[in-house]
């Protein structure tokens, strides 16, 4: 006869496999209805996987592009096109056929003059104008200068179709961020248009992207692109397209719900739509002191300065920041054995490098393109005006700093 004691300990143990085979059915059935719920819930596109993971894919796209190695190529001029009184449009293609390298709606290319090879100042930032996915490249250039060293009056003088050009590119920081839930305005000044163009035209193939574009320009004569413009507002209903005259046409009056409205636009302009503050991205081209108004304007108004981007390729008459009270330093180029001797009459590192016979690329001179960047071996340098392009490591920007000791530069 089996003792009691066994007995109640063969039917705990019993009762605890049975407790337990209940729990491990119960959790199993729970985790397969969890299952079949997180089909259903998937199948009912109330997650936005898909969406989340198209911008990862963007956002690592972005990345690669933005920070690839850019290389000099020879590319060739197949059409040149008057947009208006003193702009052209260059189109490009690869001298063998080949597809260009990639670009995102707002980078440049760096163009090299060949008729001033070796000479200070012989390289300019160019933004590419037209879609990214064109199939060829577009730079869209202001004569800006009458000056026989002039960039911009010998591609304007002396470049037509079936010439050559040495271009360096795609690069650049400032370019559309890939959201596609924030709302866009694009603002800018003359033939601050280029950048918007392709930033535009990429904006209006995004699912529910709203688009505001408030253009300025001087006078009918002084219009790149307005044709363009007006067509793509006129196509695509999630665009609101504000161009702005100056010196409106006589005997011409602008209207509300006109495409073209007399004077000129103010940042109060910018910020009339719903979310202006907190659900929109701003980008801003155009000269230095009226980006300068217009920023200050918005973040006045409560958008967050990480909201508002902007780029320049001119340089200013003046440093943004104090140039006061510069002292001598000495510099050595490592790779040319040169020395020099930073003077008060220089403007800047590169102007310095310049004096002395040291080549360095250059191409904005604002800080902006990177293109003169170089690595600081030793020593300390301070910048004159805030840069726009983000260096690697050690690296600096000779355009836009001056030393603050004795430096080595890797030139």
């Amino acid at each position: 006869m089996m003792q009691p004691i066994l007995v109640a300990t063969i039917s705990l143990t019993a009762f605890l496999i049975v407790l337990l085979l209940n729990a491990g059915y119960a959790l199993l059935s729970d985790v397969l209805q969890n299952r079949s719920s997180n089909k259903r819930h998937l199948a009912s596109g109330n997650y936005a996987d898909n969406e989340i993971r198209g911008r990862l894919k963007q956002t690592y796209a972005n990345l690669s592009l933005s920070r690839r190695h850019a290389r000099w190529r020879e590319v060739l001029v197949v059409k040149v096109v008057q947009e208006s009184e003193d702009v052209r449009s260059f189109y490009l293609v690869d001298q063998g056929y080949e597809p260009l390298p990639a670009a995102l709606p707002g980078q440049h290319i760096l163009v090299q003059c060949t008729r001033n090879l070796g000479a200070h100042g012989d390289c300019r930032c160019y933004t590419l104008s037209d879609d990214t996915a064109a199939g060829h490249w577009r730079i869209t250039v202001k004569k800006n200068s009458d000056r026989p060293e002039s960039i911009s009056r010998w591609l304007h003088e002396e470049i037509s179709a079936g010439d050559t050009l040495k271009v360096k590119g795609p690069s650049g920081s400032f370019y559309l961020q890939p959201s596609s839930e924030r709302k866009v305005v694009l603002v800018s000044a003359g033939v601050g248009i280029t950048p918007m163009l392709p930033m535009l035209i990429d904006a209006i193939r995004r699912p529910s992207q709203t688009v505001y574009v408030f253009a300025q320009f001087r006078d009918v004569a002084h219009m790149p692109f307005a044709d363009s413009l007006s067509d793509l507002a006129t196509k695509h209903p999630n665009v609101s397209m504000n161009l702005w005259i100056s010196r409106f046409p006589s005997g011409v009056k602008g209207s509300a719900r006109s495409l073209f409205h007399e004077g000129k636009f103010q940042s109060n302009h910018l910020i009339g739509h719903d979310g202006a503050t907190n659900t929109s991205d701003y980008y801003l081209c155009g000269p230095e002191a009226w980006q300068e108004k217009i920023r200050t304007g918005l973040l006045l108004a409560g958008v967050p300065s990480e909201s508002i981007r902007f780029e320049l390729f001119q340089s200013a008459e003046t440093p943004t920041l104090s140039n006061e009270n510069m002292a001598e330093h000495n510099i050595h180029f490592k790779q040319s054995g040169s020395n020099a001797r930073f003077e008060s009459c220089h403007r800047n590192l590169l102007t310095c490098a310049g004096r002395n016979n040291v080549s360095l690329e250059s191409g904005c001179r604002t800080g902006a393109c990177g293109s003169c960047a170089v690595k600081l071996l030793r020593g300390k340098v301070r910048y004159t005006r805030r840069p726009q392009f983000h260096t690697q490591s050690n690296d600096i920007l000779p355009c836009v700093c001056v030393p603050e000791t004795d430096i080595e530069l890797d030139a």
